[in-house]
């Protein structure tokens, strides 16, 4: 049976093929861009902050570079909240939560993967072309020629949701990341739900919820 959504009338759209959707108002992050750090060449950075709650932001950015908290949603969900109340668009998981294998050069997308295949920039030749999926870029200790990290692939996910009170009609709240964890916790829990209700994912009431987890590092720590 093909996945119904909630866009779905008796009348289809006029252009065939076309997928409904909607545009990003928010993000919801785990993480931050901490304070500024001089490197020993002189130069102004911002190491990655993790955070123990969720952050739902505004599409702006402040002075610090970080997107700016958008403190109507807070004001509904709480100074630090752990569990965000939140609905799907698509009985489809895959249609909600986007995930594939992406590397970078600079800041071009230069490969893009599903595991399988992949479509790689060529710049001598200014075209993509397919590859084998994965490769010796997805090692966490590649290094490019130049002993930096162009062209290191990472595993990325996309989730696209409503947040339940937000008052916001037309637009989604995206959650990215780069973990391997939380990319097969989200898929598998919404394979799980789209089991467990017979199919049916688009705007049941669901919680979004950020858990701490243990991991044994290979010196027993």
């Amino acid at each position: 049976m093909a996945a119904i959504t909630v866009f779905e009338a008796p009348r289809r759209l006029m252009v065939r093929n076309l997928r409904g959707g909607l545009p990003e108002v928010g993000k919801i992050k785990i993480g931050r861009k901490g304070e500024v750090r001089q490197s020993r060449g002189g130069s102004e950075w911002q190491p990655p902050q993790k955070l123990d709650h969720f952050l739902v932001t505004t599409l702006e950015r402040g002075p610090d570079g970080n997107f700016m908290r958008d403190e109507r949603v807070h004001a509904i969900v709480g100074e630090k909240p752990t569990e965000l109340p939140v609905r799907l668009l698509y009985n489809d998981p895959w249609l909600s939560f986007q995930s594939g294998y992406v590397a970078y050069w600079g800041k071009t997308r230069w490969c893009t993967g599903d595991g399988e295949r992949a479509q790689r920039w060529y710049q001598e030749a200014g075209e993509f072309r397919e590859v084998p999926c994965t490769c010796e870029h997805l090692d966490p200790d590649y290094q490019d020629d130049k002993g930096g990290q162009n062209g290191r692939c990472k595993i990325n996910g996309k989730l696209s949701v409503v947040i339940d009170g937000a008052e916001v009609v037309g637009g989604v709240w995206t959650l990215r990341t780069t973990s391997i964890n939380t990319v097969n916790g989200v898929a598998s829990s919404l394979e799980m739900l789209r089991a467990l209700s017979g199919g049916w994912l688009a705007g049941v009431p669901l919680h979004l919820t950020l858990r701490p987890r243990t991991a044994q590092l290979p010196d027993g720590k």
